[in-house]
């Protein structure tokens, strides 16, 4: 499942919730953690600073580091990248360690227990080469609880399925229980007035229902689905406040593979109540995805 998790901290709220939320998700998972501090080293050799202060940066940051891990009561390897943008440090970092997850946390401007994906956590999500979780606000100051319920959202797509995959095997690893939800929106109302149309809603049901019948069928965990009408936001908002994990796909175009969010995804990372993983496009499919090679050194050490 998640055997290399990278998790970025940086010092602040955010990053000690992304510890939080990375240390439960490697305990459900016997995963290892790889924690991230990015330095723009770069900006302080250009100013004319000497090799001796990029040495003391690194090495502060370090020190740094280790004392939030030890706050968490976490270990983990870690990695100080010379990067003016810490997204795409993550993303070299977790390219590097062929990762299966990284980890960021909520901006201090949202509100306690809920996800709001800052400048760094959305740019993170975008072009990320693995599934990204975004942390809720506030989650490292409450007791560690077990992960008892998985939530998901699903709509037939190979992106839902995926997902729904996903979300069955962390479900499995942690003997939680899965929620499902397939979502109809309304329809355009047809100026015509078509009397065709007029079962649209219970047919659209119906075969939503079908569709989530065999999904479902056959899954390893304890299994509850749904169909319900509205919005997909709004109904997966509202799942978000009984889970103690929310999984989607992501459905925007973009490189296979990479996470390029989609409105869905971008509204649930500024109004879901518990921690938020996205998947990439293209998870699903099995279609090749290229790797950049990293254009800068990471100093690591365990």
């Amino acid at each position: 499942m998640f055997k290399t998790i990278v998790v970025g901290v940086d010092g602040r709220e955010g990053g000690s919730d992304a510890l939080s939320l990375a240390g439960r998700l490697a305990l459900v998972n016997g995963g290892e953690l790889v924690a991230v501090r990015a330095l723009p080293l770069d900006y302080y050799v250009s100013r004319g600073g000497a090799p001796a202060f990029s040495e003391v940066a690194v090495e502060d940051a370090r020190a740094e580091l280790r004392a939030d891990l030890a706050a968490a009561g976490l270990e983990a390897s870690i990695a100080i990248v010379g990067d003016s943008a810490p997204a795409r440090a993550l993303h070299r970092v977790a390219e590097d360690a062929d990762a299966d997850l990284i980890v960021v946390g909520s901006t201090h401007r949202g509100r306690i227990g809920a996800v709001l994906a800052g400048d760094d956590a959305a740019a993170t999500l975008h072009g990320a080469p693995c599934p990204v979780a975004v942390a809720p606000r506030g989650l490292a100051g409450h007791e560690w609880a077990p992960v008892t319920r998985v939530g998901v959202g699903f709509d037939g797509s190979p992106e839902s399925r995926q997902a729904l995959a996903l979300a069955l095997g962390v479900a499995c690893s942690a003997g939680a229980e899965v929620l499902v939800r397939s979502v109809i929106e309304p329809a355009v109302a047809d100026p015509e007035g078509s009397p065709d149309d007029e079962d649209w809603l219970e047919r659209t049901r119906a075969a939503a229902v079908e569709d989530l019948r065999v999904a479902l069928d056959g899954a390893d965990a304890e299994v509850s689905g749904a169909v319900v009408a509205g919005t997909p936001v709004q109904a997966l908002t509202i799942l978000s406040e009984r889970v103690d994990l929310l999984v989607v796909g992501s459905r925007a175009w973009g490189p296979v593979r990479r996470i390029l969010v989609g409105s869905t995804a971008v509204r649930l990372m500024r109004e879901a109540r518990c921690p938020l993983l996205v998947l990439p496009r293209g998870a699903a499919t099995g279609e090749p995805g290229e790797r950049e090679p990293a254009r800068a050194e990471t100093t690591a050490t365990a």
